[in-house]
């Protein structure tokens, strides 16, 4: 029995897997769109600190510097030419990167504001990779290497596109950082001023889905081969590598597991208070026989009976003389032994305290007969309780005819086996 329930069980929690985890998948996908939004929304909202950068520069004040590198807390002016008219943008870029902090928490990388030409920048930390490559750098090597390389020499023509660019995912040099930069030229007359870069750590991708993940209880990733369904994310004013969201299978199944089970459970458990509910409205619950008013109507539908009605001797004294527990166990024993005589499709009904019914399919008048003293020896035959039980067993065998006169023949019969002197069967005449 027990082996029956835990395949049971175990049935129920694989169904209930395979539901969960469809239907988490496909609440899964979705979000992928609204993720994908949420994504270039986040980014937008950094574009637009970037851009706002553009005013504060052309209203800084200026100041000549010689050549060289002079620090302003993180913020560090690198003078490349030997004496410069040097813009003050420290706080500008401090301030930037606060705002960008917030719509980024611990992804700014690095910002950097090129001059052009290239006499002076500044650089938020001023980096190994980025003081390499600056030192290195010609008058005119930030308009050739980065704005025509990225089309941003002509973005100021821009009125409803993009006048911003996001770069690819790379690998920074010497920190192995993976890094998208955002570049935004500022133009003054027609002609590049400046040109700001904020590399962003591309790890604030999966922080931003691991983020939505939380509020949405989603199992969204940017890992392709863990993912069930995908779609690529071109986000704005970036023009290849395009990031693949998709949902995780992995984590589907590991998000499905805990309610799977509640769910294999809770189904077990209201299975069983059904049949529990059901078995008590059709069975009685001491002797496992049906009720009597469950089977009563479908008794008066009947016209053919083999029918035994079966009452334990002198019970009434038995409860008197040693209580209604003793009562109570010799019913249930008798009931017992009454199951083992008959046939599974035979119908066993409690009909009052100590008196049952028995119907019986396919079988002859005869049959009953040696099925009444079956029944009655197999109670006599062994004290029940430390006491000898018998029964008195009244049968009728009839066609054509109904509930009421069948019952009357067979308590007829009954009535005879107690005058007789109990512990016998009689059949009713046909």
């Amino acid at each position: 029995m027990k082996e029956i329930k835990i395949l049971s069980l175990l049935k129920a929690s694989l169904l209930s897997l395979a539901i969960v985890s469809t239907g988490y998948s496909a609440y899964n996908a979705l979000h992928v769109q609204q993720l994908i939004e949420d994504l270039n929304a986040s980014y937008g909202r950094m574009y637009t600190s970037i851009r706002r950068f553009g005013s504060f520069y052309n209203n800084a004040p200026s100041t000549t510097l010689r050549k060289g590198i002079y620090v302003d807390d993180s913020v560090s002016t690198y003078v490349h030419s030997d004496e410069a008219e040097t813009k003050d943008l420290a706080e500008g870029i401090r301030r930037l990167r606060k705002r960008l902090q917030i719509c980024a928490p611990e992804s700014v990388w690095t910002i950097a504001v090129f001059e052009n030409p290239n006499t002076y920048a500044f650089f938020d930390p001023l980096r190994p990779g980025y003081r390499q490559a600056f030192s290195q750098y010609g008058e005119n090597d930030v308009l050739e290497n980065i704005v025509k390389h990225e089309k941003l020499d002509n973005t100021y023509q821009e009125f409803y596109g993009c006048n911003i660019r996001m770069t690819d995912s790379y690998v920074e040099e010497g920190t192995q950082e993976h890094l998208r930069t955002i570049y935004f030229p500022i133009h003054n007359k027609q002609s590049l001023s400046a040109l700001v870069a904020v590399d962003i750590k591309e790890s604030y991708i999966d922080k931003r889905i691991a983020r939505y993940n939380d509020s949405k209880y989603t199992s969204l990733t940017s890992t392709p081969e863990y993912s069930l369904y995908t779609k690529k994310a071109l986000f704005i004013c970036s023009e290849k590598d395009p990031v693949h969201i998709g949902v995780n299978y992995l984590k589907v199944l590991e998000a499905s597991v805990a309610p799977s089970l509640i769910i294999a459970f809770l189904y077990q458990f209201s299975i069983g208070l059904l049949r529990r509910r059901t078995r008590s409205i059709r069975k009685d619950e001491m002797t496992n026989f049906f009720r009597r008013d469950y089977y009563e109507p479908r008794l008066k539908k009947m016209t053919r009976f083999a029918m035994l009605i079966v009452d334990i001797d002198h019970f009434k004294e038995i409860n008197d003389t040693h209580g209604h527990n003793k009562g109570d166990e010799i019913i249930s024993e008798c009931a017992k032994r009454i199951l083992t005589q008959i046939r599974t499709e035979d119908i066993a009904i409690r009909w009052g305290g100590d008196e049952f019914f028995i119907l019986f399919n396919n079988m002859t008048h005869c049959q009953l007969g040696v099925k009444a003293e079956t029944i009655r020896k197999a109670v006599a035959q062994e004290s029940i309780a430390g006491l000898a039980i018998t029964l008195s067993i009244g049968g009728v065998f009839v066609r054509d005819t109904t509930f009421a006169k069948a019952y009357k023949s067979a308590d007829k019969a009954l009535y005879e086996s107690k005058r007789r002197g109990r512990n016998r069967s009689t059949m009713a005449d046909q």
